[in-house]
């Protein structure tokens, strides 16, 4: 006897309903459904309702805790094994809003984190550098640098794409030729005037003059600097801003919301808004799993009272309760080095390492 809702897989009623799955397991059940025994229909939902029977529903069980590790904070989420997959409406928009690849020209509060995270692993993993000023005969520090590459006058229409493929990738590939150009973030963003100029972020020492004499020789070479020439009879605009961060103090801070002001005003655009390179994407989804016998032990330094703390929850719609699911605790880089141990901060360490050994070529002295 078959459940209600399934006739055979040759009935004319579910012919077209029945699944290549449902059907290869109902073969093997015929050819084999006298070598199952009692425990295997027990602990096999379908095949137990192919003998005729109702499903037996596998109860969820707790194995651990899923840690993602991100510079300025950590999320600690239940693992668990068995139970049904998920299906409610939530995780089916969710799905469908996944494989829509389009961002309509808005950054989406999950880009806007993973920028985020990206400039705060390049500046965790950026190493102090020592410069030298012949002018000045000094030395001065060096960590990370901050660039507007800006477009300059002219009748021709530079679109975003022309921007990224004929503009940007040239740049970033002359840069990682010739100066050793690593870690780094970008992202686009519309000047007063309307044009677009780009916003760069890298941890490579590179001197000014090297960045404007490259960047306006690759727009010479586009020819976007010939209505320039014409009018001040020269082809070197001041075409990029090193920006001074040397007196800020919460630096993550600021250039992560310098990179993300204004990101409404994209609408548009299409293709890429920002990027990095890929050991900081790599770096983006650091992430320990911690069985249920090891957690009282790993999550203890997240426990630490000077660690601020909060729960993660979901509404239930139906009760309209919150419900707990996870736990997010923040971190500043001082926590990292004084607070944390185990296999936390062993992750992170080796995610450091990871982005250091990136840059492990470039010398820590340098001359200007």
């Amino acid at each position: 006897m078959f459940p209600p809702r399934y006739r055979g897989p040759n009935s004319k009623r579910t012919k077209k309903k029945v699944s290549k799955e449902i059907k290869a397991n109902f073969d093997a059940f015929e050819i084999n459904k006298k070598t199952f025994t009692e425990s295997e229909l027990l602990t096999k939902p379908l095949l137990r309702a192919l003998a005729g029977g109702s499903p037996v529903y596998e109860k969820p069980v707790y194995i651990g805790q899923n840690v993602y590790i991100r510079p300025s904070y950590v999320v600690s989420l239940p693992e668990y094994a068995g139970g049904s997959k998920y299906n409610s409406l939530d995780f089916k928009a969710n799905e469908a809003n996944l494989q829509d690849k389009t961002h309509k020209g808005l950054l989406s509060s999950k880009a806007i984190g993973k920028m985020k995270n990206s400039i705060n692993w390049l500046l965790c993993s950026a190493d102090e550098k020592n410069v030298y000023h012949k002018k000045l005969n000094s030395w001065f520090k060096f960590k990370v640098n901050f660039i507007t590459l800006t477009l300059p006058d002219t009748t021709m229409e530079i679109t975003n794409t022309i921007l990224q493929k004929r503009l940007l990738n040239p740049f970033l590939t002359y840069m990682r030729t010739y100066h050793n150009l690593q870690n780094y973030v970008w992202k686009l963003e519309f000047q007063k005037n309307g044009k677009l100029h780009v916003h760069f972020i890298s941890d490579v020492f590179i001197h000014h003059s090297k960045i404007r004499s490259c960047w306006n020789g690759i727009l010479a070479k586009n020819n976007f600097l010939i209505d320039f020439t014409k009018k001040f009879g020269h082809c070197d605009p001041n075409s990029t801003d090193i920006h001074s961060i040397k007196k800020i103090k919460n630096l993550g801070a600021y250039l992560a919301k310098y990179m993300t002001k204004n990101a409404a005003d994209l609408v548009g655009i299409k293709g890429r808004i920002w990027g990095c390179n890929q050991e900081l994407s790599k770096a983006n989804q650091t992430k320990l799993f911690i069985d249920r016998d090891q957690c009282h032990l790993q999550l203890k330094p997240l426990m630490n009272s000077d660690i601020e703390y909060k729960p993660i929850e979901i509404l239930n719609p139906k009760t309209g309760i919150f419900k707990k699911i996870g736990e997010l605790f923040f971190l500043k880089y001082s926590d990292w080095e004084n607070t944390m141990f185990g296999e936390i901060k062993k992750t992170f360490n080796e995610t450091i390492l990871f982005l250091k050994n990136v840059s492990a070529s470039e010398t820590q002295l340098l001359e200007v």
